[in-house]
């Protein structure tokens, strides 16, 4: 694996912080230190924890409209 993979995973990886429209930004030189491994097991990490949140608001939403339809 090179750089130009790495990069892209780590570009990845700041869309997955991202939030609300403010971007995170790691510093490339992180790159040097981290395997394509790491790099891979953190933005799979991410998306898990992202998707698992998507769920849980959705969740919560139908419960609340649950609660505000019986009103």
């Amino acid at each position: 694996m090179n750089n130009i993979e790495k990069s892209e995973l780590l570009r990845e990886i700041e869309e997955l912080m991202s939030y609300d429209g403010n971007s995170s930004f790691i510093n490339k030189e992180y790159l040097r230190y981290l395997e394509i491994e790491d790099l891979i097991s953190i933005r799979d990490e991410l998306l898990r924890k992202k998707i698992y949140l998507k769920q849980e608001t959705i969740e919560w939403f139908d419960e609340l409209y649950e609660k505000t339809k019986k009103d």
